[in-house]
């Protein structure tokens, strides 16, 4: 095994890169093979930006707080512990808005998201981080 392969981290830990008011995100696993995984830390009151994702299946999990994850048009009530999976091409989106703390949510997708990867790798680029596998 060659360790260079090898992401190594804690998510209290590494920086987190805001995506929007309320959301910010942190990427690991960005030397996957073929999955790759986010944590969003959401607070009460985000927009909702119901998508889709074509390419890619995604599984939400659910660290810390509430929040109502549409599926399809479907709510599911979820909290820590809870998880669901979102079928390639269906819309899906996280609804946060009586939580007793910010969300704290972990998203796999497969086959990875390589524009999670850049986007994240410029960002640990510009704050000057050495920690994990920046992508070049």
């Amino acid at each position: 095994m060659a360790l260079e392969n090898v992401d190594f981290g804690n998510i209290n830990e590494i920086p987190y890169r805001p995506l929007r008011p309320g959301i910010d995100q942190a990427v690991f696993a960005m030397s996957g093979d073929g999955v790759n995984v986010t944590v969003n830390r959401v607070d009460n009151g985000n927009d909702l930006r119901p998508h889709t994702h074509d390419d890619h299946q995604q599984i939400a999990w659910i660290l810390q707080g509430e929040c109502d994850y549409y599926v399809d048009g479907e709510p599911f009530r979820m909290k820590a512990g809870s998880w669901v999976v979102v079928p390639k091409g269906v819309e899906h989106y996280i609804h946060v808005y009586d939580s007793p703390e910010t969300v704290v949510n972990v998203d796999i997708f497969a086959p990875a998201r390589e524009d999670y990867n850049e986007a994240y790798s410029q960002f640990l680029k510009q704050q000057g981080y050495q920690g994990f596998n920046i992508i070049d």
